[in-house]
C-alpha cells in the first residue's frame, strides 16, 4: 500500500493481511486489506488500485492521543473525505489541515511526509482518492486550468483549506462503499465512479457545468454509437470505459461527459437501468426463476441482483411477481 504508520516513539505499527475476524466496519469491496491491533490502537486500511488511481479507506480507533507519521508515495492529485469525527493532518509540502465530518480537501503534492493527530478513544473513518497526472490529462480539454497545474507541478491545495462535500460528492462516496456488484462488473463501476467524483471536485473548483460543453456532429454520433454498443451487454460483462472509448474513437472523459449531456445519465447508471428494466419485463411477463433472470441480465450472484433490483424499484423481484 506504500503506507506506514510510525508512532512518536519511532516504533512502526505492524500490519497483518486481511480484515480482522470480528470486523464490522465499512468495507471497500475488492480491496486489499491490512489491519493492526495493539494495546493502543485498532487500525484497518483497505486499498483498491485501478489504472492511474487508487482508493484508500482508513478506519479504526486509538486508545491514547498521539501523532502518526506516514507519507504520500507519488506526485498527483489527492482528495481526502472525512466520514466520521475529524482529522488533523500536517503534510510537509502543503501545511496543516483540520477537517471535520463531511468535509474534504483536494491538493496536488509530490511524494511527501505527513503527520496525523488522533484523539484518545475516538473512532475515525476517512476515504482518500489519488489521481495520477496521466488520468488528469484526460480532463484538460474541459478544465484548461489543469494543463498549467500539471506543467508547473505545484504543491498546492485546490479548495482553500478544505470545504464541505456537496451532496453529489457524498452520494458518490457512499455508492463506492456500497458497491453491490461482483468482480465481473465491479472494476467497471469503480473506474466510472472515480472519474465521476473527480469531475464533481473539478467542477466545484473551476465552476463548470456539463450542459455548457459543445460537441461536434462526429462526436455526438460516436456518443450514440457507445450507447448502442452498451445495449449489447445487458446480459454480460460490459467493456471497460477505456475500451469503450477506444471503440468509438473518443477520449474517456469526452465520452463520459457527452453521455451525461445527451442521455442525462452516467454510463454505468444507464447500463444498470437497462438491465433492471429488462429484468422487470422478465419478472412480469415470464415464469422464469429469479436465479435464471439474474443470470440473463448479467448478475452471476442472485443476491447481488436482488439488492440492485430492490434499490431500483423499491421491491424485491419475488414481491413484484406476487
Amino acid at each position: 500500500m506504500n503506507f506506514e504508520i510510525t508512532l512518536q516513539n519511532n516504533s512502526v505499527v505492524q500490519f497483518l493481511p486481511g480484515l480482522p475476524q470480528d470486523y464490522k466496519g465499512l468495507v471497500l469491496r475488492g480491496a486489499t486489506a491490512v489491519s493492526a491491533k495493539t494495546n493502543f490502537a485498532e487500525i484497518v486500511l483497505q486499498q483498491l488500485t485501478g489504472e492511474n488511481y487508487f482508493i484508500r479507506l482508513s478506519t479504526g480507533k486509538f486508545l491514547e492521543r498521539l501523532f502518526a507519521k506516514g507519507w504520500t508515495a507519488q506526485y498527483g492529485l489527492y482528495s481526502n473525505f472525512i466520514l466520521k469525527n475529524d482529522a488533523r493532518k500536517e503534510i510537509k509540502n502543503i501545511g496543516k489541515i483540520h477537517l471535520r465530518k463531511d468535509q474534504y480537501i483536494c491538493y496536488f503534492t509530490d511524494a511527501s511526509h505527513c503527520n496525523v493527530q488522533f484523539d484518545k478513544d475516538e473512532t475515525f473513518e476517512f476515504i482518500d482518492f489519488f489521481y495520477s497526472p496521466k488520468l488528469l490529462e484526460e480532463l484538460t480539454p474541459f478544465f484548461p486550468e489543469l494543463k498549467e497545474l500539471l506543467r508547473e507541478s505545484p504543491q498546492a491545495i485546490l479548495n482553500g483549506k478544505g470545504g464541505w462535500a456537496i451532496p453529489s460528492m457524498k452520494e458518490i462516496t457512499s455508492q463506492i462503499l456500497d458497491c453491490p456488484y461482483d468482480e465481473n462488473t465491479r472494476q467497471f463501476y469503480y473506474d466510472l465512479k472515480i472519474r465521476e467524483l473527480l469531475y464533481q471536485i473539478l467542477e466545484t473548483t473551476f465552476k463548470r457545468d456539463v450542459k455548457t460543453y459543445s460537441f461536434k456532429p462526429f462526436e455526438v454520433a460516436r456518443i450514440h454509437e457507445a450507447r448502442a454498443i452498451l445495449e449489447k451487454y445487458i446480459d454480460k460483462k460490459p467493456p471497460s470505459i477505456r475500451m469503450l472509448a477506444r471503440q468509438v474513437a473518443l477520449n474517456e472523459f469526452k465520452l463520459k461527459t457527452g453521455f451525461r449531456k445527451y442521455f442525462d445519465s452516467g454510463i454505468f447508471e444507464w447500463l444498470m437501468e437497462q438491465k433492471m428494466q429488462q429484468a422487470k419485463k422478465l419478472i412480469l411477463n415470464t415464469n422464469k426463476p429469479v436465479k435464471e433472470i439474474s443470470a440473463m441480465v448479467g448478475y452471476p450472484r442472485t443476491t447481488n441482483f436482488i439488492t440492485a433490483f430492490r434499490r431500483q424499484f423499491g421491491v424485491t423481484p419475488g414481491a413484484l411477481r406476487r
